[in-house]
């Protein structure tokens, strides 16, 4: 009987030990499901062409010539993890589905004429761009209260492209979130940190008593909100 009871006792400590070691591995990271608005801001930062007047004829400003893209609100959803790597230093990582409202005017250009009379005019583009989203970050910890953490830090990320005529891009985001043993909220602005060539918006021919191009790079700036749920 003692041998059976021994061997008995090894095998649930073992056990036991294992499970207590499978738990506080697990515990090591602690994910949220994160989701929210969002806005984006487009900065044309390298724009130019070129414009060939017919001789004689009136010649049309830079401004009709330029492709206009507007700042707009779309959404984001997001798998968030944190993993604390000291008292108060904490790796992130994010992975997610990112949308982005593309909203845009191109320039003015011919669309018709007679013998008297010449049409002018432009178009309006409208798309829902979507991406998937990752990025890793650094945070610094401060313990609140009994179970919550604010945490301001840096990311690093990519945004790949999953749209017909879309972008990909990397991009910089500090920013700010405050979790618990069941809530998360953050507050980040990304911004990428190099000029971006969006399809449609970068490049735009047209005819304005002449030919002409307009060719323009773009900086994106995205503010975010997000709230969620561990999981």
């Amino acid at each position: 009987m003692k041998p059976s009871f021994t061997l008995a006792a090894l095998i649930s400590t073992t056990l036991g030990l294992s499970q207590a070691a499978t738990a506080q591995d697990t515990a090591k990271w602690s994910f949220y499901f994160e989701a929210g608005p969002k806005i984006s801001q487009f900065r044309a930062q390298s724009y130019g062409g070129h414009y060939f007047p017919q001789s004689g004829q009136q010649l049309f400003p830079e401004t009709d010539r330029r492709v206009t893209v507007r700042n707009t609100f779309s959404g984001f959803m997001n798998m968030k993890g944190f993993r604390p790597l000291s008292e108060h230093l904490v790796l992130s990582g994010t992975v997610g589905l990112d949308m982005q409202h593309l909203n845009y005017r191109t320039g003015t250009t011919k669309v018709g004429s007679n013998n008297s009379v010449t049409a002018y005019g432009s178009q309006h583009i409208s798309q829902l761009l979507s991406r998937a989203r990752a990025d890793f970050g650094l945070h610094y910890a401060v313990k609140l209260g009994e179970s919550g953490r604010l945490m301001p830090g840096i990311s690093i990320g990519q945004m790949v492209n999953l749209s017909k005529n879309g972008y990909s891009y990397t991009f910089i985001q500090p920013g700010v979130y405050y979790t618990t043993d069941r809530l998360l909220l953050g507050f980040t602005a990304s911004d990428t940190p190099y000029n971006v060539l969006i399809p449609g918006a970068s490049y735009f021919e047209g005819d304005l008593n002449g030919f002409y191009t307009y060719e323009a790079e773009y900086r994106i700036r995205e503010f975010q909100l997000s709230v969620g749920a561990k999981f």
